[in-house]
C-alpha cells in the first residue's frame, strides 16, 4: 500500500527531470528519421535469415568485398527483424533506446549526489550536443542504451567496489556483436580498472579488464575479430575525415552545438576536483571526439554524468528508497515514450531515409543492372533487392573502391572507374554526383520523382 504513494513522492523529486525528458522525446519525436549506416544492417540481416548463414563478402555489392570479416551479425538481425514489424519500427526503437538513455543517466547523476535541476539539465545538454546522433536512426544507435549501462556500472562501483564489477564481461560481449563502438566502452572501462581499482583489486582488475577484451571477441568472427576492427580504423573514410569520419568543424551547426555542449559541462567538470580515471576517461574522449564528431555523444554523456559531483559518501540508500526511485525512472521513460509514439507515427514516410516512391520507380528502371547511387539512398535500395556496386558498410571493400566511391559522393574525377562499371547512376538533380554524368553521352536521365533523376547507360 505504500509502494504507490512512495513512488509519487519521488516523482515529486523529479518534476524538472521529467519535464526535461519529456520534451527532449517530444523534441526528437518531430524530425528523427532513418539514415546512412542502417538499412544495410538491415539488407545483410535478410540474407543471414533467408540463407541460414553469415556471408564473407557483401552479398548486394558487385565490387570485391572478398575476406570480409562480419562481426556485427546481431545488429543485422536484429535490424531485418524490426524492418519486417514495419517502416516505422526502427525509428520508434531507437526512441526507446534515446529515451532509456536519458532516464538513466539521470538516475546516474542523482546518485552521484547531483539535485533535480541539474539532473535536467545534464540530459538537455546531452540530447543538444548529442543531436547528430540521436535525431538519426543508423548503427551507433545500438550503443546508446549499452554505453550508459557501462558507465552507471563504472561509477557505482568507483563508489563502493564489489563483485558487481563482474557484469562489464557480459555487456561487453552483447555489445561487441552490435556495434564498434563497445571499443570506446571498453576504454571508459579500461580508465577507471587501471588507474583507481587496481590500487586496491589489482587481480580482480586485471581478469576483469583481460576477460573485457577476450568478450569483444565473444563474436562469430571470433579470433578475426581484431581484424574486423583493424578494417574498420583503416577506411579510406576515416583517413579522409569524411562522412561519418568527419572531424568536428564550426561550418555544421550540429558541431557548433555538440562543442558548446561539451565546454558546459567541462567547465563544470573541471570546478571540482575528480578521482584520476575520470580525467582520463573525459581527456580520451575529447581525443576521439577531435578525431571524428559522431564520437561527441560519447563525450557528453559522459561530461554529464562526471560533472554532477561526487555521490554522497554517507549511510547506502535505503531499500524502499531504491525501489521508488527505479519507480520513478520507469515511470518517466513511459510517459515520455507516450508522448513521442504519436508523433512518430503521425509523420508517416517522413521518418524513412527517402520516399518510398522514388525508391519504387529507381528499383523499376534498375531491374538487375548495377547501380551506384549516394548514401542513404543506396542502403534503401539494397533492401529492396536491387544490386549495388558499392555501398556502406564502405570498410568491406577495398581501398581503391572505397576511394571511388568517395569520389562519387564528392562528384570528383576520381568516380570515373565506379561511373565506368555500372549501368544506371542514381542522383538528385544539380548535385555533384549528378554533373559527374549529366553530359555523358553513355547516359540518358530519367525523371525518378522527387528531385531524383536516374541516369541509364543507353
Amino acid at each position: 500500500m505504500s509502494s504507490a504513494p512512495g513512488v509519487r513522492g519521488a516523482l515529486g523529486q523529479w518534476r524538472w527531470t521529467v519535464l526535461s525528458v519529456v520534451a527532449c522525446a517530444a523534441f526528437l519525436a518531430c524530425f528523427v528519421r532513418i539514415g546512412a549506416d542502417w538499412d544495410w544492417l538491415v539488407a545483410l540481416g535478410d540474407h543471414v535469415r533467408t540463407t541460414g548463414q553469415v556471408p564473407d563478402r557483401v552479398p548486394f555489392a558487385v565490387a570485391d568485398t572478398g575476406g570480409w570479416h562480419n562481426v556485427p551479425v546481431l545488429a543485422e538481425l536484429t535490424a531485418s527483424a524490426m524492418h519486417g514489424v514495419g517502416d516505422a519500427a526502427p525509428v520508434l526503437a531507437h526512441l526507446a533506446a534515446v529515451v532509456t538513455t536519458l532516464v538513466v543517466l539521470a538516475v546516474v547523476v542523482r546518485a552521484r549526489g547531483a539535485g533535480d535541476a541539474h539532473a535536467a539539465a545534464a540530459v538537455a545538454l546531452v540530447v543538444l550536443g548529442g543531436l547528430a546522433s540521436l535525431a538519426v536512426v543508423r548503427a551507433q544507435s545500438y550503443s546508446l542504451v549499452l554505453f550508459v549501462l557501462l558507465l552507471a556500472l563504472v561509477c557505482s562501483q568507483a563508489r563502493t567496489p564489489d563483485r558487481r564489477i563482474w557484469w562489464a564481461v557480459p555487456l561487453v560481449a552483447l555489445w561487441g556483436n552490435l556495434h564498434g563502438a563497445a571499443l570506446l566502452g571498453v576504454c571508459v572501462l579500461g580508465a577507471y580498472l587501471l588507474v583507481q581499482r587496481t590500487r586496491t583489486h589489482l587481480t580482480q582488475s586485471i581478469a576483469v579488464g583481460a576477460t573485457s577484451l577476450l568478450a569483444l571477441c565473444a563474436t562469430p568472427q571470433l579470433w578475426h575479430t581484431p581484424a574486423y576492427y583493424a578494417t574498420v580504423f583503416d577506411n579510406v573514410s576515416a583517413q579522409r575525415a569524411e562522412g561519418l569520419w568527419a572531424r568536428p568543424s564550426l561550418d555544421s551547426p550540429f558541431d557548433v552545438v555538440m562543442i558548446a555542449a561539451a565546454l558546459v559541462l567541462l567547465v563544470v567538470f573541471l570546478r571540482r576536483r575528480r578521482a584520476a580515471w575520470e580525467y582520463v576517461a573525459v581527456l580520451g574522449l575529447c581525443v576521439a571526439t577531435a578525431s571524428a564528431a559522431r564520437h561527441g555523444i560519447w563525450l557528453v554523456c559522459v561530461l554529464a554524468v562526471l560533472a554532477a559531483g561526487r555521490p554522497d559518501n554517507g549511510a547506502p540508500e535505503r531499500a524502499d528508497r531504491s525501489r521508488h526511485q527505479f519507480g520513478s525512472a520507469v515511470v518517466v521513460g513511459i510517459v515520455a515514450f507516450a508522448v513521442a509514439l504519436p508523433v512518430v507515427l503521425a509523420r508517416g514516410e517522413a521518418v524513412l531515409g527517402q520516399p518510398s516512391a522514388v525508391v519504387r520507380t529507381v528499383v523499376a528502371t534498375a531491374g538487375d543492372d548495377v547501380v551506384l547511387a549516394p548514401t542513404p539512398l543506396s542502403e534503401t535500395l539494397a533492401v529492396e533487392g536491387v544490386r549495388l556496386w558499392a555501398a556502406n558498410p564502405l570498410d568491406a571493400f577495398t581501398h581503391r573502391d572505397q576511394a571511388a566511391y568517395l569520389d562519387f559522393l564528392d562528384g570528383s574525377a576520381g568516380a570515373r572507374s565506379a561511373v565506368d562499371a555500372v549501368d544506371v547512376v542514381v542522383a538528385r538533380e544539380d548535385s555533384p554526383q549528378a554533373a559527374l554524368v549529366e553530359d555523358d553521352a553513355a547516359f540518358s536521365a530519367t525523371d525518378c520523382g522527387a528531385g531524383w533523376t536516374c541516369f541509364v547507360r543507353r
